[in-house]
């Protein structure tokens, strides 16, 4: 490597902008700063170890001499160092280092005038080579600055230049003299080493700090338009699934027998519409708890043969209307694991494969691999291309020759592939394009041989469930509606009339709200609304469990998915149900309560 003095002699890479110069000017003062005093104390202790080493040798008044300027020397490269604060001039604090690193050298240096002279052989060598181990020990610290470098090895070598000039026979002492130039040139050529060295470590810093921070930025960014998106969904969702909400009460109450046929077919075919709004609703709430980390995994034990059951009962009316064939191909086994979240996953991919197939069937194999639970949803329809297969699980993503196949909003697989991860699965696909799919979901739910004898307070009441009635008998239960809004009011008053219940109507207003508690005897179950102009639903909820000195079971039917609120729902012991939802799926769940 050829010494390069352009590069040694500037004081900051060329390639650099003016503020990171600025900071290399900063960092190199620094670390030359750092070096000098880290070497204070070693220097004293260095001259007091020269007072039994060369003080006999040399002489008590030479050698006292050299030690008193040595100290005055260090006192003053002492004072200079520590004078240094940060926030100084940066040219100031070089010019304070210059001075106090020549000072130190300058005192090494003339030890070869004062001390030299006297010596004999060996203390002639050690104290040469002392005077080399003081200099190549202090090239990385001061390497950084060509004027530190320089301050550190020029004065100890013009010192030693005049002693080989003073010296009675110059011939004899030749190959010192090579030597100390061979050392002097190899010095700074080491020094722009280590200089070149400490600059590459530093860029590199420079660089992975403005990486860091445009990754922070974007980061930034990614996690503003995530809370953006949210916000959104949240926001929109919420103030269409009141009105929607109205829609499917007053839907629920028209009776079609009453109708013409072609006034039915118009009813149906809005139904249908109401119902498909619904399920899009429902994604986007699916979404927005998964934003807020508001979904828990709930492990327990259950049997594949319930789930199989569950998912054959509410998907096999679609198959049907398709001419498909649904099958279900399983052993008994018994699963530890969250089945709620697991049958929300199959349900979103077997209701995909029924969508996207045509003709033929769509299987769906349960298998006990090594104790785990391997599941395949497999059908025979349209297929995925590469491009497809890429971007399946992403939001709002639709294939390209699929789009005019089924409407939606393209949620439904990046719903399954962020549930899937929650309960620590995975999910792997399979398509060749207009041959068909395979969903392959790993999961980490051990599994269990059956046991012989069912427990009667489980799966013998699972089975027993799916033949019992749908509602239990709710005639003459008085039932407590609290809403704000007008078109719901009604519609609730006369849905719920229509079920059996007596309805009472709980007005808003702190004085009527008192009136109408006080001429109600008794109250079986309280349905709300949550936000309720300036109070809220649970505020209504607990003045009337304290005004009937009772924990009167409550539903709240809401918009609002904020992890905050529903684990308050939950501490009060209210049920929960998300707009929009038909009134019948309304009144499962308070039927429920009462079974």
């Amino acid at each position: 490597m050829q010494l390069n003095f352009r590069r040694l002699l500037s004081s900051a890479p060329s390639d650099l902008s003016q503020a990171q110069e600025h900071l290399v000017a900063v960092e190199k003062l620094n670390h030359i700063l750092r070096a000098a005093k880290s070497s204070i104390i070693p220097g004293f202790l260095g001259l007091l170890l020269c007072i039994p080493i060369f003080a006999e040798s040399a002489g008590s008044t030479r050698f006292y001499l050299w030690f008193g300027i040595a100290i005055v020397c260090l006192c003053i490269r002492s004072y200079l160092v520590f004078s240094i604060k940060p926030g100084d001039n940066i040219k100031t604090g070089f010019h304070k280092l210059n001075w106090a690193i020549g000072l130190c050298s300058a005192y090494w240096g003339l030890g070869w005038l004062l001390l030299i002279p006297t010596f004999t052989l060996d203390r002639y060598f050690l104290f040469y080579c002392i005077d080399l181990i003081f200099i190549f020990i202090n090239i990385y610290g001061n390497c950084v600055n060509w004027s530190a470098l320089l301050s550190l090895i020029v004065p100890t070598h013009i010192f030693l230049a005049l002693f080989f000039l003073q010296v009675p026979d110059p011939g004899a002492d030749w190959p010192l003299v090579i030597g100390s130039g061979l050392f002097f040139f190899y010095s700074l050529k080491l020094g722009h080493m280590f200089s070149i060295s400490w600059e590459k470590n530093l860029i590199l810093r420079f660089k992975n700090e403005a990486l860091l921070e445009e990754l922070t930025e974007q980061k930034n960014a990614s996690v503003a338009a995530n809370i953006a998106k949210s916000d959104f969904i949240a926001t929109a969702s919420h103030d269409l699934r009141q009105p929607m909400q109205a829609i499917n009460i007053f839907l629920a109450l028209i009776n079609s027998n009453q109708l013409g046929d072609y006034e039915k077919q118009l009813i149906d075919k809005l139904k249908t519409s109401a119902e498909h709004l619904n399920k899009m609703f429902n994604t986007l709430l699916d979404i927005s708890k998964l934003d807020a980390q508001s979904i828990l995994v709930k492990e327990g034990f259950f049997d594949i043969e319930l789930i199989a059951f569950g998912l054959d009962e509410i998907l096999r009316p679609i198959a049907a209307s398709k001419n498909l064939k649904l099958r279900f191909q399983y052993k008994p086994m018994e699963v530890f694991g969250d089945k709620v979240l697991l049958n929300q996953i199959l349900i979103n991919l077997i209701s995909n494969a029924l969508q996207y197939t045509k003709v033929g069937s769509v299987d769906v194999d349960f298998i006990n691999d090594s104790q785990a639970l391997i599941i395949k949803v497999s059908d025979t329809g349209c297929g995925m291309s590469n491009e497809d297969l890429g971007s399946i699980f992403k939001e709002f993503y639709r294939g390209q020759h699929t789009r005019t196949m089924h409407d939606g909003l393209g949620l439904g697989l990046s719903i399954v592939s962020r549930v899937v991860k929650l309960i620590g699965a995975t999910l792997t696909v399979q398509s060749e394009l207009n041959k068909g799919t395979i969903f392959t979901l790993k999961t980490p739910f051990a599994i269990s041989e059956p046991s012989n004898d069912l427990d009667a307070n489980s799966d013998i009441d699972d089975l027993i469930r799916y033949d019992a009635p749908k509602f239990a008998s709710l005639n003459a239960l008085h039932l407590a509606v609290i809403e704000d809004d007008r078109a719901l009011i009604q519609g609730y008053q006369q849905y719920f009339s229509a079920a059996g219940f007596i309805v009472h109507l709980i007005p808003l207003s702190a004085e009527e709200f008192q009136t109408e508690l006080m001429q109600i005897e008794r109250l079986d179950f309280i349905l709300s609304d949550y936000r309720l102009g300036d109070q809220n639903g649970v505020d209504y909820i607990k003045r009337i469990r304290e005004e009937f000195n009772c924990d009167i079971p409550a539903l709240i039917i809401t918009a609002d998915t904020s992890p905050d609120h529903i684990k308050r729902f939950e501490d009060l012991n209210i049920k929960t149900l998300h707009k929009p939802i038909r009134p019948d799926e309304i009144l499962s769940q308070i039927s429920k309560h009462f079974q």
